[in-house]
């Protein structure tokens, strides 16, 4: 009724790690009749291979073999920069940069060369008209490829505060050395035959120069993406038209540069002024390109003269800028009471002197005073000789 008792089946238990020969087969290589030890686990060679031993290694001849006689990656970069460096150079021309149109500021800086440059100045010193005539003289200096001068000019620029109704007028002002109002509203002034032939002579300059010159004002935009994004197309369709075009590039002004990366636009302050010091080194260096902005200074107590430190916002633009070129104008401060000044045979009153001091200079080792006789009602400045240019210094000095 009942099944017997189950019988207890006897099974020998394998210790695994016992030195039987089974367990040898698994977990350990068969030693016998080597000289190996046996201590030495299956997946590492006794002996490893050697290059005498092993022929798919890798050795200098087979490289060699492969390669042929072609030189290190690392050589052949380093060269080809060296080259590069080298023609870059030499293309630079006697001069070194562009031609500023003023013997001054060549002998200053070299020429005009890439980089952030700023002119800073006081507001109604005349600063923005000293920036106007940089630009036309830059336009019109370097039009014709030399030996001396292998690169020609193209000018963009970018008004953040008029519009084209008040710059036009002032650079046939500044070209023809007439009035502004002449140019700017010329029925008033049309019995005035002299003026009216300079006036045209001036309009037709500005139309033979349309491939030197371009003028963006306020209406076009003030951020800094359209600031590059106008570099961007300018110098794609010059280097199309004639690789010898060297895009310059000049901002009236700086404090007056936007942000529209709603990302960024939130930037204030000295944050936000970094941020477009930053881009404008980068756009510069990008299309190899000198960049020429006016910036302001802070309120200044009394009438000294200023110092790179009296600069708006100034820590990130200083260490940027290659060039800083510090503007005074004693008589627009002082007005009568001025001490630097000159004197016109048609005006009694005294006339100012635009001085400006180099406060940084990267190119070259020079930090003086250049000093330039302004003509206000003509937006235009009269470099002065070498002799004049001692007699305001020690003006100045005292």
């Amino acid at each position: 009724m009942f099944a017997d008792a189950p019988v207890a089946i006897q099974q020998e238990i394998v210790d695994p790690f016992a030195s039987s020969a089974v367990a040898g087969d698994i977990f350990w290589p068969d030693n016998s009749g080597s000289n190996a030890s046996s201590n030495t686990p299956f997946n590492v060679m006794a002996t490893p291979p050697t290059v005498e031993n092993n022929p798919n290694a890798i050795t200098p001849d087979l490289i060699r073999e492969v390669a042929g006689d072609t030189e290190p990656f690392y050589r052949a970069k380093m060269l080809q920069t060296i080259d590069a460096v080298e023609e870059y150079s030499w293309n630079r021309g006697e001069l070194g940069g562009l031609d500023w149109g003023f013997k001054t500021l060549n002998d200053a800086f070299e020429g005009l060369n890439t980089g952030v440059h700023l002119v800073a100045g006081q507001s109604n010193i005349g600063k923005s008209s000293f920036m106007l005539q940089l630009a036309w003289q830059v336009a019109e200096s370097n039009q014709v490829v030399t030996k001396e001068r292998p690169r020609k000019a193209f000018v963009l620029y970018f008004s953040l505060d008029d519009n084209n109704n008040e710059l036009l007028p002032r650079l046939v002002a500044i070209d023809q050395r007439i009035p502004i109002n002449v140019v700017r509203y010329p029925k008033k002034y049309k019995d005035n035959a002299t003026y009216m032939e300079k006036r045209a002579k001036g309009v037709q300059k500005l139309r033979e120069n349309a491939d030197y010159i371009n003028m963006q004002d306020v209406n076009n935009g003030s951020d800094i993406e359209y600031i590059e994004e106008t570099m961007e197309k300018y110098h794609v369709e010059l280097q199309k038209e004639d690789p010898t075009y060297q895009l310059v590039v000049f901002i009236d002004n700086f404090h007056d540069i936007t942000i529209g990366d709603e990302k960024l636009r939130g930037k204030t302050g000295g944050e936000k002024y970094d941020h477009i010091a930053d881009q404008l080194t980068k756009i510069a260096t990008k299309y190899d390109c000198p960049i020429v902005c006016t910036a302001e200074f802070r309120k200044l107590n009394g009438n000294r003269r200023p110092g790179v430190d009296d600069i708006r916002e100034s820590v990130k633009i200083l260490y940027e800028a290659k060039a800083v070129m510090l503007c005074y104008n004693e008589v627009s401060i002082r007005g009568q009471q001025a001490t630097v000044h000159w004197m016109r045979a048609d005006n009694p009153n005294k006339q100012p002197v635009y001085e400006v001091h180099i406060g940084k200079n990267k190119f070259s080792s020079f930090k003086g005073r250049a000093f330039f006789e302004f003509i206000p009602e003509m937006a235009f400045c009269r470099e002065v000789s070498e002799a004049g240019a001692q007699r305001y210094a020690q003006m100045v000095n005292g």
